[in-house]
């Protein structure tokens, strides 16, 4: 008989140990299997986590607690929990742990504890061919590095003729312009193509996979049938109106001219609230009176309630008439509305969808979030030792962490293997749905939920029988006590969510049921302190940057606070970004990989400046910016920059005392092009710039010294690239709210409003009943007027969960706290619409109405328990060699070591781009090389080179044919584009309206060359012409033919 019990739910809250639980339970399985003489039984156990990080903490915590055992030692009672779970005695627990933890030393390739999407990937490796896939595929984990090429071909498709395409991705753009978005298209494509790698948008996707013509001709349906509508409207408004004039009534006869307006003006703007009748309206109706109390009792106005009496009944059938045509026809209006409002959306998705395959198909590349659904149809009528017999492993207990935050398919992949694996042993998930963030990621919080029912599973053939297993296994344990705070944060947060639970919809509260963490465990003391602040004179966000830094010095100086017992978490990058840069300005000492971005830095962006200068001297942007820093250095209040500034520019940096040679400076090496303008500005070394250092150093070595296929590489980098620190150095840590879930602080601050959050903009809906299911799917844009359409428990499930999502991220960001927790927010407006909209201060408003508060005693001091390891520091200045010993020792270097490629990469690219940038004919080859020659800006040796190479090159007829004179040659010309941006190619040949152009490549072959010129294309199209060509010319190609 198969015992029961063997799937064990844990339902855990923050702080009760949950990682504890799961070492304990994998060790628990261990050392029962090597007490049977199998000692490699911890072979069989499977350990999913959600990050590389919680597996790399599980595998450290399971070694550090067997070598312990193996000591016959205990540490955190584990020895006391094993007793209890395995039944073993002491000594038998510390004999078959040392023999586990040996062998396991001398086997750790079998310890099986890995991420979801590693196990995923195995999987998909074992059935390619079942899923026809090239054994030898790529895998890409970043989407954007598919986007960006998508999106660039995509865009390369835009046609002046009008074509349905290019029609639909120009109205893409501007609906996204009025949305209050950007009229960057290419920004806009990218974000929306991300809907391409959502596991939530996969069946909708499927679902309304209809060809750019089908989508075509639903917009046309769409727009008659809201032309339908808006007429028989307009009929209906006509009619009334028409009667009111012909009988004499006018406005003002009724009761605050409510019939008459609603007539002649609420019904014909079109919007779903003001063509629904007034509060004020409705009661006129139900009361039969429509006219106002003075013409009722004033015998003065006898004629007008005469009037309207008589014609009550005409003007209650015009009045009853709308409202029988509203109730009919308002939902499909304000739904085809909705569809109509985001159709060409839908017809650019369905290109996306096409370019997107094409692509990955072309270069053999999978991407990650692929591999769930192309699992989940295979396997989901799979029984598991079909499965195991692929894999070659066969697991008999799975052990499941933050199943919160696992998606649909992800779980429902992995039912036949843990459904199997019952028969054998227990197997476990470990979950908070209170702690559940990752819903853009696919995670569904009601799949915890609703456990041990399979949530969604109506699609899987063998549903019936796993959940019968799971249900016949099925054992909850709660996870009460909290390890991690004091009491008193405790009881606030039990106090704290025990109100604020209450704002859930009545589907979602009970992911709060049994909240409340037990106090036993933990230790007396803890504050809590919330404020909430007004804008006063400086600002709110100003104010708070403020306060946070008073605090902060106020923990140091009187509480025996350390800055790396603090950290500030923020509900975004931005905020991160502004906390980080005041608390540095305030010479507080900050550790934060989302906040020091090193694009921040004036210094940074002079050196961009300045080597986007260089490498196009026409750029008026980059001398601008260059000239407002040297500017702000001088201590100059007002800066006016003149055209004859930028025009003269050389001239005018030498008024700052700065002089240099542009053509030397190209033909520098990037990493000491970069040291060279270091001095030339007399820049002081900071974080920043020693970071930014590194990062040019790193790029050199890894991808060579092109200073434009640098400038094209930050672009994308300067996004990511940050000042990054050492865990344990004495700094404030900032961090959003997401990064900081599975870490503690001794304090825990929580500033500013959260108003700057980024809900869904967009959702998809079942809209197979409209249209007689033209498009059976659509993503639309959410606004309140769904509320009145067939979409409107779509829309409102999404708001319960936009709010779920903001209350959870509160949970998770409180409960960080172990002493200390600060809440600064904004202060209540007058009106009270801000209660539910996930603000700080509306959950805040929720818990109580006066503010400041405090728990605990704020006077309590911290007892510290380890040194940290010094304040940031780094070297302001440092002496410098001469410059021209460091040359000569890199000229020397090359009778020790191979130099030449290295140099080749370097130098010689630039100067072959330069000499191919001033060919206009083909007769110019030799004058181009002699003037290079003669300025001393190559040597004898290159002289020679360079005429070799060019005459190489041109020999080509593809390149010699645009050279003969027939051609308007334009080199090295920038383009300003109204966002700000330029683009310079290389060289862009015209005929009329026709355009061909070439892009010079002196190094290897890169991914980012093809969207480079893709988006020439593409902008030279939105100029009006016409593209004949696009051509990228590896020269090395070249010269080997």
């Amino acid at each position: 008989m198969i015992e029961k019990g063997n799937f064990t739910i844990y339902r855990s809250s923050a702080g009760s140990g949950k990682t504890y639980i799961l070492s304990l339970n994998y060790i628990a399985i261990s050392i029962l299997g090597a007490s049977k003489n199998k000692i490699d039984y911890y072979s069989k156990i499977l350990a999913i986590t959600f990050t590389n990080k919680a597996a790399s903490e599980m595998k450290s915590r399971i070694l550090r607690y067997l070598d312990i055992l193996s000591q016959k030692k205990d540490q955190d009672s584990i020895l006391s929990w094993l007793k209890k779970e395995t039944k073993l005695s002491k000594d038998k627990i510390y004999l078959n742990a040392k023999k586990v933890r040996d062998h396991m030393l001398h086997n750790y390739s079998n310890l099986s504890i890995s991420t979801i999407d590693k196990f995923t990937y195995r999987i998909v490796r074992s059935f390619a061919k079942d899923l026809s896939l090239s054994q030898n595929f790529e895998l890409e984990m970043d989407s954007s590095k598919i986007i960006q090429p998508v999106v660039a071909s995509i865009i390369t498709k835009i046609s002046a003729s009008g074509d349905l395409l290019s029609n639909a991705l120009v109205k893409f753009a501007l609906d996204k312009a009025e949305d209050g978005k950007s009229y960057n298209i290419e920004s806009d494509l990218e974000v929306f193509c991300q809907q391409l790698f959502k596991e939530q948008s996969i069946k909708h996707i499927e679902d309304s996979a209809v060809s750019i013509e089908k989508c075509d001709h639903v917009r046309k349906l769409l727009k008659k049938e809201i032309s339908n509508f808006e007429n028989e409207i307009k009929k209906i408004s006509n009619e009334a109106l028409l009667f009111l004039n012909e009988k004499g009534i006018e406005p003002n006869h009724f009761s605050r001219k409510s019939y008459y307006k609603y007539f002649s003006n609420n019904i014909l703007t079109f919007i779903p609230d003001k063509m629904l009748p007034s509060n004020s309206l409705q009661k006129q109706i139900v009361e039969k009176q429509l006219y106002t109390n003075q013409i009722k009792s004033n015998s003065k106005y006898l004629h007008i309630k005469n009037m309207i009496d008589e014609n009550i009944d005409e003007l209650f059938n015009f009045y009853f008439s709308l409202q029988n045509f509203l109730q009919k026809e308002l939902k499909n209006y304000i739904s085809n509305k909705a569809i109509e409002r985001n159709i060409h959306s839908m017809m650019v998705l369905q290109e996306l969808i096409k370019e997107n395959k094409h692509y990955k198909d072309s270069k053999n590349i999978e991407q990650i979030s692929d591999f769930n659904k192309k699992i989940h149809k295979l396997i989901r009528r799979q029984f598991s030792s079909f499965i195991y017999e692929r894999i070659g492993s066969r697991y008999r207990h799975y052990l499941l962490d933050e199943f919160q935050d696992t998606s649909i398919l992800q779980w429902q992949n992995l039912l036949p293997l843990i459904t199997d694996s019952l028969d054998y042993g227990k197997s476990l998930v470990v979950g908070d749905g209170k702690q559940s963030i990752y819903r853009w990621r696919g995670g569904e919080v009601e799949q915890f939920l609703n456990l041990p029912t399979i949530y969604k599973g109506d699609n899987l053939e063998l549903k019936t029988e796993w959940e019968q297993k799971l249900v016949f296994h099925e054992k909850i344990e709660n996870l009460k006590d909290n390890f991690r705070s004091k009491k008193e944060i405790i009881k606030f947060n039990n106090m704290f969510y025990d109100k604020l639970k209450h704002l859930l919809s009545k589907d979602l509260i009970n992911i709060y049921k049994n909240h409340d963490q037990g106090l036993e465990k933990s230790k007396k003391g803890g504050y809590v302190h919330i404020e909430l602040l007004s804008k006063k004179d400086i600002g709110f966000k100003e104010q708070v940057c403020k306060r946070v830094i008073s605090e902060i010095r106020n923990l140091v100086d009187k509480h025996n606070y350390k800055y790396q017992d603090i950290s500030i978490l923020c509900n975004s990058r931005k905020r991160v970004s502004l906390i980080a840069e005041k608390l540095m300005s305030a010479d507080i000492d900050v550790v934060s990989n989302e906040g020091l971005l090193l694009s921040k830095s004036k210094k940074v962006n002079l050196f961009i400046s300045t080597f986007q200068y260089l490498h196009n001297q026409e750029d008026s942007v980059s001398k601008t910016v260059i000239l407002q820093y040297l500017n702000s250095e001088s201590n100059i209040d007002q800066i006016n920059i003149t055209s004859n500034q930028i025009d003269d520019f050389l001239e005018t940096l030498k008024d700052f005392n700065i002089s240099f040679t542009i053509n030397r400076l190209l033909k520098l090496p990037l990493y000491q092009l970069l040291q060279r303008i270091k001095r030339k500005f007399k820049i002081q070394d900071d974080l920043y710039v020693q970071f930014f250092e590194d990062v040019v150093f790193k790029y050199e070595q890894e991808n060579g010294s092109c200073l434009g296929d640098f400038l094209i590489w930050w672009q994308d980098a300067k996004s990511r690239e940050a000042i990054t620190m050492p865990d344990k150095i004495n700094a404030v840590q900032v961090m959003t709210i997401h990064k900081s879930k599975g870490l503690a602080f001794n304090v825990v601050i929580i500033p500013f409003n959260w108003e700057d959050r980024k809900n869904s903009d967009e959702i998809w809906v079942d809209s197979s009943k409209l249209l007689d299911g033209s498009l059976p799917a659509a993503l639309i844009n959410t606004s309140q007027t769904l509320s009145l359409s067939h979409f409107s428990d779509r829309y409102q499930k999404e708001q319960d969960l936009n709010l779920l999502d903001n209350l959870n991220k509160l949970y998770v960001a409180t409960t960080r706290a172990k002493e200390r927790l600060y809440i600064f927010a904004k202060e209540y407006p007058k009106s009270d619409n801000f209660t539910t909209k996930g603000y700080l201060n509306s959950f805040l408003h929720a818990f109580g109405k006066k503010y400041p508060y405090s728990k605990g005693k704020e006077a309590e001091k911290h007892i510290s328990k380890e040194e940290s390891k010094g304040r940031l520091f780094f070297q302001n200045s440092y002496k410098k060699a001469k410059w021209k010993k460091i040359i000569s020792l890199k000229h020397t270097a090359s009778k020790h070591w191979d130099t030449e490629n290295h140099l080749n990469k370097v130098d010689w690219g630039n100067l072959l781009h330069i000499a191919l940038s001033e060919i206009h004919h083909i007769n110019d080859k030799k004058t181009v090389v002699n003037r290079l020659y003669a300025s001393g800006q190559c040597t004898k040796e290159e002289k020679e080179r360079l005429m070799i190479e060019i005459d190489a090159l041109f020999e080509c007829p593809d390149i010699k044919n645009y050279f003969t004179g027939d051609w308007e040659i334009k080199t090295e010309k920038e383009i300003l584009l109204s966002s700000g941006k330029t683009y310079i190619p290389d060289c862009l040949l015209f005929k009329n309206r026709d355009v061909v152009i070439l892009d010079y490549k002196t190094g290897v072959r890169k991914k980012e060359h093809l969207n480079q010129i893709n988006n020439y294309a593409s902008i030279m199209q939105k100029m009006g012409y016409k593209i004949l060509e696009t051509k990228l010319i590896y020269t090395k190609d070249y010269l080997k033919k």
